[in-house]
């Protein structure tokens, strides 16, 4: 895992923990910026492991 798969994970639960709160007070201001943190934080993983995955390609591909 990269810097950037972790940081993903984090910002979505932060943003489910933050959807909750949200929720719960009635606040869909909040509720909405939730929900951007939580697909923020997807992209963002998913940007991780598409890194790792071309470092491990190359990886692989110099070996041969």
């Amino acid at each position: 895992m990269n810097r950037k798969t972790i940081t993903g994970h984090f910002q979505v639960a932060l943003g489910k923990v933050q959807e909750r709160f949200a929720s719960m007070t009635g606040n869909a201001e909040l509720q909405r910026h939730a929900l951007q943190r939580q697909s923020e934080g997807k992209i963002m993983h998913a940007v991780g492991e598409a890194q790792e995955l071309i470092q491990r390609s190359l990886r692989s591909g110099v070996r041969q």
